[in-house]
Formats: C-alpha cells, structure tokens, sequence
C-alpha cells in the first residue's frame, strides 16, 4: 500500500499546486481586471475635466474678443474726442487772437478820440436838464 499512498499524495500535490497556480492567476486577472477598470474611470475623468476645460477656455475667448470689441470702440471714441479737443483749442486760440486784436483797436480807436479832443461823452450843452 505504501506505492498507492504515494500516487494519492502526488495527485494531492498536483491539485494544490494547481489550485495555488488558479488562484494567483485569478488574482492577477483580478488586478489587472481593477487597473482596467480604474484606468476607465481616469479616462471618464480626464474626458469631463477636458470638456470643462475646453468649454470654460471657449468662454473666455468670447469674452476677450468682447473685450477686443470694446476695446477698439473705446479707442475710437478717444480719437475723436481728441481731434475734436484739438480743432476747439485751435478755435479759443483763434479767438483769442481776434480778441487781442479788437482790445487794440478799440484801445487806438480810443486813443484818436482822445487826441482829436472827442471823448465819447456827450457834452454839456447836450446834457439832458431836468
């Protein structure tokens, strides 16, 4: 009997190493299986903070080119505030020259009054008696 035992203790081995060798590989199925699937929740992930990303990068592109816009409407709007700045100052001086210029003539016309013995007054024999 012992040549039988041995052929069972063998059969025995042969089992529990197959069964040792069914269940590291079912382990390792079972990580890889896990990594997969951890790997398929980082894609879902990555795929809704790209959707994000990408939708809150395309609102602030609208946005700048908003700003662009205004930008440039705001720059217009200084250019023709400053031109017409500019023609009302060439005008006040213009005005001002024209004004120098009478307060000289009224002031030569004043002074050929004055030397031709007429004062601008009314005289006394014209004044008005009550």
């Amino acid at each position: 009997m012992v040549p039988a035992l041995t052929t069972e203790i063998w059969v025995a081995l042969v089992a529990a190493v197959a069964a040792l060798g069914s269940a590291a590989f079912s382990a390792r199925a079972a990580s890889r299986s896990s990594a997969v699937e951890s790997s398929k929740v980082d894609a879902a992930a990555f795929d809704r903070a790209k959707e994000i990303y990408e939708s809150a990068l395309e609102t602030l592109e609208e946005q700048l080119e908003r700003m662009r816009t205004r930008l440039d409407e705001v720059t217009g709007q200084l250019t023709q505030e400053q031109d017409s700045s500019m023609a009302m100052r060439s005008q006040v001086r213009a005005l001002q020259v024209q004004v120098a210029e009478l307060e000289r003539t009224v002031a030569d016309l004043r002074l050929q009054l004055a030397k031709s013995g007429i004062d601008g007054k009314k005289p006394d024999s014209a004044k008005e008696t009550p």
